[in-house]
């Protein structure tokens, strides 16, 4: 070996190649070949830290010199025969290599890149998802959320067709530990265990009325054990399959969704939906056996003046997932910016369709090594011309990371560390909500809820377009009406250049899961003001009334004038029919029978009949007693609460045809109410109360955090129901029976 140059780093060391001799002199040599380069030689992926070798096949030029560029700002001066380079980078990142070979005045390049990242963990952090992979029997496992079971499928295709082997309310997401499968039911709150080897169920666990677990993720150390999220109550729960126990169950923030497990204890748990503050992260120490102490939730603040073509100003909203890296020192939530900071009332800047949403990735680092303390540290990407991510898996090395964007119907790939274009894949299908990928990372599985379909790709080499191997059925059979599936794919589509221009929104950027978002927007460019979002669900379409605070809708179709403005769609309706009569006015002729995509849309609201089961119904004595007495007062004469709010819809509001709906001014309208059709807003159309628990904050502007804000501190004269009478313990009770409001009777 050469003496290396002066300069070059200790951590580079050079080797030469060994010369040929030449031969006995004979005249009839063979001609020496011509001089060239093959690819340098060497792994796709490096660790930070770990020394790493490339190498550069010659043939023609015997004494060629030889120079290298790592990629990281370290160079090898040229040398002869330095066809051999090591080095140890010190961060993570995508290098490009590049070794340049001089013979004889002759200048040949050759160039490659390797991905540096940190070493993963001995044992891998989990997270919940709604696919989950059982390598060791070949099988996927599906959550199939409308059908109410869990389906098995073959992971290769062509495929057998699913088996429903998990039974149960909802499910929402999976996890495997050793033999066990974890199925979170949220519709009847409970937790199914399924043993994969002996194919049989293994029991399950209620969690309690009202608790909608979501989130489940094995504990990487094992034994049995998975952390739940309980969406209704607020809580994490661990619990352990082998004897259905609950091993601990602690309060987090409300709406928790998405949870991970690091193998050091750690278990990383997601806010929902965010406030105006912004969204939650919560850091958790899973001790084992599952003692589970709480720690400081992590805000992700809005990000404000950022909008533009390519960018916008907002919260991170709907946090479904988290997700660490393999080296488990950041994780990344994958999510939708909603621009609750921009507007004319607020901002004097109005919102258009390219900063009202989009989809980003925050990414959280967690501190490294096991032991180190968390640094709480967050950064964000913004996806252009692209709507919701949903889910997020990274590559089993953590050099590439696939983003599901659920509207848009596709998969990024984007380089983990500086997010990248590494490749895409469109046209995954309906709503896709779940990734996973082979322990080898070569094979992707993408699981299109709506389509009812597990997508799966070759992504062994995503120098271009992943090769499509095939689909495989999720079910048998379809549980919802042919129009009702349809309006829900329409639903949740930013794709269709109809429903939105670039893919940047869709119906669900606001009502994910037919619920609202609890965020306030402001809609004075619209002609409205502050409008704090109404759930669909439970209200049934128009089965409650009017649309909107300001009953400026009268039927689901409406939705027609939105997505042809602020959304930035070409529409469902062909212009010439949009403009006749008075169609193009939401209170105008109807658009009923118009257009087939918007009779599904319409049929799909209108089949979000549910609120659920309240987390606040309780058998206990005294909280049955405390219910009774609210509502006593809320039917009283004195507080006239009834008034407005009759059972069994808890509103007086209502269709009429002559479009003359009854609006109330309770004394909450101010400066950003904003209007209503161009005109005054004299009031405001009668909300239900069923569902209050899930719906805060309150009021059409968001301006009552709770409901004791409601009663007390935007109600002072009394305009709203008569409360400024009642003590602290009378509103205690009036309060549990509100938030009791549920699916049952009152």
């Amino acid at each position: 070996m050469r003496r290396a140059h002066a300069g070059i780093p200790l951590a580079i060391f050079l080797a030469g190649a060994a010369l040929a001799s030449c031969g006995d002199g004979a005249t009839d040599k063979p001609p020496p070949a011509p001089f060239a380069l093959g690819a340098i030689v060497g792994p796709a992926v490096a660790y930070v830290g770990e020394n790493v070798c490339f190498s550069l096949p010659i043939t023609g030029g015997p004494t060629a010199e030889v120079a290298w560029n790592l990629g990281d700002g370290t160079a090898v001066p040229p040398a002869m025969l330095f066809t051999m380079v090591c080095h140890t980078y010190t961060e993570p990142g995508r290098r490009l290599l590049g070794a340049t070979a001089i013979y004889k005045g002759q200048k040949l390049v050759a160039t490659r890149g390797v991905a540096v990242v940190r070493k993963p963990m001995a044992i891998r952090p989990n997270t919940s998802s709604t696919i989950v992979l059982d390598a060791k029997h070949r099988h996927l496992w599906v959550a199939n959320t409308d059908h109410d079971h869990v389906a098995r499928l073959d992971a290769d295709v062509p495929a057998f067709l699913p088996q429903s082997l998990v039974n149960c309310g909802a499910p929402r997401t999976l996890a495997i530990s050793g033999a066990i499968l974890a199925a979170a039911c949220q519709g009847d709150g409970t937790v199914v265990f399924y043993d994969l080897d002996k194919d049989e169920t293994r029991g399950k666990i209620d969690l309690g009325p009202g608790s909608a677990p979501f989130g489940v993720v094995a504990d990487p150390r094992g034994e049995g054990v998975f952390f739940v999220t309980l969406s209704g109550t607020g809580e994490l729960a661990a619990v352990r399959a082998e004897d259905h126990k609950i091993l601990s169950k602690i309060p987090v923030f409300p709406d928790v969704r998405g949870v991970a497990a690091l193998a050091d204890g750690t278990v990383l748990v997601t806010r929902w939906r965010a406030t105006a503050e912004g969204a939650n992260v919560a850091v958790i120490d899973g001790a084992f056996p599952a003692a589970l102490a709480a720690g400081e939730p992590l805000l992700l603040p809005p990000d404000v003046g950022l909008d533009s073509d390519t960018n916008n100003s907002g919260v991170p909203s709907f946090l479904n997932q988290i997700v660490p890296s393999p080296d488990g020192g950041r994780a990344i939530v994958p999510s939708l910016r909603a621009n609750t900071v921009t507007g004319m009332y607020r901002t004097g800047k109005p919102l258009s369709f390219e900063t009202t949403a989009r989809a980003i990735l925050t990414e959280i680092e967690l501190g490294g090594p096991t032991g180190t303390p968390f640094e709480r540290k967050a950064g964000r990407y913004a996806f252009d011309d692209l709507d919701f991510a949903s889910a997020a898996v990274f590559s089993p090395e953590g050099d590439v990371i696939y983003v599901a964007i659920q509207g848009a119907e596709r998969v990024e790939v984007r380089d983990a560390v500086s997010f990248d274009v590494a490749g895409s894949i469109d046209d995954v299908g309906h709503a896709p909500d779940g990734l996973v990928l082979s322990e080898d990372g070569k094979t992707l599985w993408v699981h299109a809820s709506l389509s009812r379909l597990v997508n799966v790709y070759d992504v062994s080499d995503l120098s271009s377009p992943p090769v499509p191997l095939g689909g495989i059925a999720t079910a048998v059979s379809e549980v919802l009406f042919e129009d009702v599936l349809r309006g829900k794919q329409i639903f949740y589509s930013s794709r269709d250049p109809r429903m939105s221009r670039t893919s940047y929104m869709s119906c669900a950027s606001c009502h994910l899961d037919g619920e609202g978002d609890n965020l306030v927007w402001d809609f004075t460019q619209r002609g409205e003001g502050l409008r704090n979002t109404t759930p669909l669900a439970g209200r049934a379409g128009t089965a409650h009334g009017p649309l909107h605070w300001s009953a400026n809708f009268d039927e689901v179709q409406d939705f027609e004038h939105d997505i042809r403005g602020p959304m930035g769609g070409t529409g469902f309706l062909p212009d010439d029919v949009f403009h006749a009569g008075m169609i193009d006015q939401t209170l105008g002729a109807p658009k009923e029978g118009l257009s087939a995509e918007l009779d599904a849309l319409a049929s799909y609201v209108a089949s979000l009949g549910s609120f659920g089961k309240s987390p606040f119904r309780s058998n206990d004595p005294a909280a049955l007693a405390s219910r009774q007495k609210g509502k006593d007062i809320f039917f009283s004469a004195e507080a006239g609460c009834s008034t407005c709010h009759a059972p069994p819809r808890f509103t007086d509001s209502a269709l009429a045809a002559d479009k003359n709906y009854v609006l109330h001014d309770v004394g909450t309208l101010g400066p950003g109410s904003g209007s209503r059709l161009g005109g005054p807003l004299p009031g405001l159309d009668t909300p239900t109360l069923r569902g209050l628990w899930k719906s805060a904050p309150y009021l059409h502007d968001g301006s009552a955090p709770t409901l004791r804000a409601v009663l007390r501190d935007r109600n002072a004269t009394d305009q709203h129901g008569k409360t400024s009478h009642l003590g602290d313990a009378d509103l205690d009770d009036l309060e549990r029976y509100l938030l009791t409001l549920d699916d049952d009777e009152p």
